[in-house]
């Protein structure tokens, strides 16, 4: 099988991402960011189907995955990068992590789920932060998502 061709800025792969709803911009949207697959892959979670009230055990599943290799991919750049505020958030987003058992029991799973993105999120920030750069918010990218924001449906 072919790999799919990735984006030259943020490595995501250009094609569609249908858990998050991903639709393939002209322009890499992360392309001004300081570590924009990071960036990108944060968002295709945050977005994603699992944070949804219709979500199934797969798109949990699936989640869960996705969510455990932007973990492993946070981890080796707060090592390399030595934000001593950034990994004590890596050290709580592992935490969180490993509390969630999708395989198990996926809806309970949600919670911790939640909780190791949203440090994952602040950890992110940590970095850019220390670059000075502008910090994430990926209500600056909703538009390249086909979604709406999580539970903002419910208000």
């Amino acid at each position: 099988m072919e790999r799919p061709y990735r984006c030259p800025v943020c490595n995501a792969p250009l094609e569609e991402d249908k858990d998050a709803g991903f639709k393939i911009p002209p322009e890499c949207p992360y392309l001004d960011t300081a570590y924009p697959e990071l960036c990108a892959l944060h968002d295709k979670i945050y977005f994603g189907r699992w944070r949804k009230m219709e979500a199934d055990p797969n798109d949990i599943k699936r989640g869960y995955v996705k969510l455990g290799r932007l973990l492993a991919m946070m981890k080796e750049v707060v090592g390399r990068e030595n934000v001593e505020p950034a990994r004590e958030d890596i050290q709580k987003a592992e935490d969180a992590f490993a509390m969630a058992n999708a395989d198990q029991e996926p809806y309970s799973s949600i919670k911790f789920m939640d909780q190791a993105l949203s440090y994952i999120h602040h950890a992110l920030n940590d970095l850019l932060h220390e670059k000075r750069a502008k910090l994430h918010s990926p209500a600056d990218y909703e538009r390249h998502y086909d979604v709406i924001l999580p539970f903002k449906e419910d208000w």
